[in-house]
This record gives structure tokens, C-alpha cells and sequence, in this order.
């Protein structure tokens, strides 16, 4: 939702990392189900997610202010300056004491404001000590799986606006000047035709009445289908 891709465009990979083992061995044990219901081509456990995201904190001076008032120029100052190696443990849930001015100061993750900076090309987020990175980069290749999706999605509403049965077998055409979704219809034809109970597809530039003007991906495409006697 942060970089407006469709649910039904494939992504090419989300990376994990968890400092707890049993943790990263559940997800792990999960990839098969979050590669379906995500629509993620690959997932891959890493150590950590140094390379592609990185952590800024600043304190939190609603909730310390009360606590440590005289200390609260100090805390703007040191807080910022201490990094993920010592106030990392918030982001799990964790507390964490730091020495200020020869005095201990006990931190919760509600004193601590953390904002997280990300790689080019990756949306990232940290959940309960548990690190995610998305790959946003669209290949033509997975832009053209995407695409096939969006077919499927509008030939299924047209058989359920035409009141076909379920076991209805059709034919489907369509027409578009954009190449890549040609190219999509080339590739995938066969997936496209199994999920909708279609004898085939075909390019034609003779338009009938009814026809469906529709998005696929970011193309234009006019949809029809004939059912089979």
C-alpha cells in the first residue's frame, strides 16, 4: 500500500531477520504461505537487515519529561547519538537503561521515537523484533505475470455478468496496442485459459458490442468472451 502496487502484481522478494532462532525458524517454515498469499516470487532469511534498512532514535519527550525533567537536554542530545547497537532491544520490546549525567535512566519502547530509513527499491518494517524488507523493482517479467492476473480477475467477472455456469467452457478475445500486454497473453495464455475454462485466446481487432474496456496492469485492454456450445 506505501508504493501503491496492486495486490495481484507479484514481487520479487521479501527478506527476514529475527534475532530470536525460533522465531526466524516459524517464519521460515511459513514461506510457502506467505509466498501465495503475499504474491512474493521468493522469501529469504537473513541475519540481519543491515544493508537495506537502518534506524534513527529520538526521545520521547511526552513520557520522559515527567521523569527525567533536568535530564531532558542531555536525553535530546545522547539518545540520537547512542544508535541500533544499544537502544535496538526497544525495538523488540524491550527495556533499556543507559547511564545519563552519572545517573541511570530506564528506558521503555514508549520513550523512544523510531524511524526507520530504507534502501532504494525496498519498503521495510520492524515488528516486535522482527526486521521485513519488500522488493518493489517490477521486471518486465513479473510485470507481465501481474498482468495475467488482471486478465483472469476481468474475464471471471464477465463470465459472472454473463451468467455462466461454472462448468461453462468459452472462448476469449481481446484487443490492445500495447506490446507488453500481448506479450503477457503469449506467456501466460495457457494459465490464463486453465483458471478461466477458456479454449483459447485471440488478439482481433473487430470489437463487438458488450465488449469490456479494462485495466491491465497500467494498460488499456477490451475484453470479450463467447461461450462454447
Amino acid at each position: 500500500e506505501e508504493n501503491t502496487l496492486r495486490v495481484r502484481q507479484p514481487l520479487a522478494e521479501l527478506q527476514f531477520a529475527s534475532a530470536d532462532s525460533n522465531t526466524a525458524a516459524a517464519i521460515g517454515q511459513l514461506s510457502d504461505v506467505i509466498r501465495e498469499e503475499l504474491n512474493i516470487e521468493q522469501v529469504t532469511a537473513q541475519d540481519n537487515l543491515d544493508d537495506l534498512v537502518g534506524y534513527s532514535y529520538k526521545p520521547n519527550l511526552k513520557t520522559l519529561g515527567p521523569r527525567y525533567g533536568k535530564l531532558l537536554g542531555v536525553l535530546r542530545q545522547q539518545i540520537p547519538e547512542l544508535g541500533d547497537d544499544v537502544l535496538g532491544p526497544l525495538r523488540r520490546g524491550e527495556n533499556v537503561s543507559i547511564d545519563v549525567d552519572e545517573q541511570t535512566v530506564d528506558l521503555t519502547p514508549d520513550d523512544v521515537l523510531v524511524s526507520t530509513e530504507q534502501a532504494a527499491d525496498w519498503v521495510c518494517t520492524d515488528e516486535v523484533g522482527v526486521q521485513i524488507a519488500i522488493s518493489t523493482v517490477l521486471t518486465d517479467d513479473l510485470i507481465r505475470k501481474g498482468m495475467s492476473r488482471d486478465f483472469v480477475r476481468h474475464v471471471q467477472q464477465l463470465r459472472k455478468d454473463g451468467g455462466l455456469h461454472i462448468q461453462d467452457r468459452i472462448r476469449i478475445e481481446y484487443s490492445s496496442d500495447t506490446n507488453l500486454v500481448q506479450a503477457a497473453v503469449e506467456e501466460w495464455g495457457d494459465y490464463i485459459c486453465g483458471e478461466t475454462l477458456s479454449d483459447g485466446i485471440e488478439s482481433s481487432g473487430a470489437v463487438p458490442d458488450g465488449a469490456k474496456s479494462v485495466s491491465v496492469g497500467n494498460a488499456s485492454v477490451t475484453i470479450w468472451i463467447a461461450p462454447l456450445q
